[in-house]
Order: structure tokens, then C-alpha cells, then sequence
């Protein structure tokens, strides 16, 4: 399988969040690294081995919930293969909604994802998560209750 087929496969798997054969796309030695700083992400930072891949990526599924997740290959270069994702995720604690964009730059090596390094809106993330831990569950809207009914008088009635 060439170095695109391998990250196409690996957004395949990861795109209907079937995350064992997404971490089987990785190497031995894999290393992923989000690169935004904790205050912006707690699950920012440097994961070693298919194994802290694995756990990352179910934490991220147990905070958020995937709406919309297209990834895009945009550049193969040897070992490297450059792609961008077009994203929407709910905060499952607060319903809290963020959407945006991410750079992923992956190394392959021996057929398998080596290294990959995540870049996204640092400030934005930041704010999104800070507004999301300090919103409380007491704090959550309930549903609106619309009273639709037929207009008694003005326009239309």
C-alpha cells in the first residue's frame, strides 16, 4: 500500500470511529503529537505507542461526540503525507458545540503511521474548552417550550 492509501485507510477507520483498526494502522514506534498546550486541551501533548494511541483516542470519543469529521489528503511528499480536517464535535458534558479546522501531518514508515503531528487554532480551542469547564450542568438551557399557536391580530391573522 503506498504512503496515501495508508492514511486514506487510516481516516476510513477513524471517520466511522472504529478506533482498533485505526491503531492498527500504526507503527511499533508510533508517536502522535497534539500540539497545543494544556491549557488549551487537557489531551494535548506527546503519546507514544499504539497503546497511548488507543487510550487518547477513546478519550476523545468519551468527550466529544463526532458530527461532522472530513478529512482531506492534500500533499504526499515521500514519507509524508499532509491532509486537513474539516470538523464538528459536541462537548458531551455540556452540549457545547466547536467546529473548525485541523492540520495533521503524517510519517510513514515501513507501511505504517509513524509519527503524526495535529495543529489546530490554539486560541480557539483554548476558549471553547475554558467555556466548557466552567459551564456547570445546572447552567444547560432546557429545551425551549415554543408557544406556536394561530396570531390573534396583526399580519396574517
Amino acid at each position: 500500500m503506498d504512503n496515501k492509501s495508508v492514511v486514506a485507510s487510516f481516516f476510513a477507520f477513524w471517520s466511522v470511529q472504529d478506533l482498533e483498526m485505526a491503531v492498527a494502522h500504526g507503527h511499533p514506534d508510533l508517536v502522535y503529537t497534539i500540539h497545543n498546550g494544556r491549557d488549551a486541551s487537557p489531551l494535548a501533548g506527546v503519546y507514544r505507542g499504539p497503546e497511548a494511541c488507543r487510550d487518547l483516542g477513546y478519550a476523545m470519543l468519551a468527550v466529544f461526540d463526532y458530527l461532522t469529521y472530513e478529512p482531506t489528503i492534500v500533499g504526499v511528499e515521500g514519507d509524508i503525507v499532509r491532509a486537513h480536517v474539516n470538523f464538528r464535535y459536541r462537548h458531551r458534558t455540556t452540549g457545547n458545540i466547536i467546529e473548525g479546522t485541523r492540520r495533521l501531518v503524517f510519517e510513514i514508515k515501513d507501511g505504517l503511521i509513524y509519527r503524526l503531528d495535529s495543529f489546530e487554532d490554539t486560541l480557539r480551542l483554548e476558549a471553547f474548552m475554558r467555556m466548557s469547564r466552567e459551564a456547570s450542568p445546572e447552567d444547560l438551557l432546557e429545551p425551549f417550550n415554543l408557544q406556536i399557536g394561530r396570531q390573534k391580530s396583526g399580519a396574517g391573522a
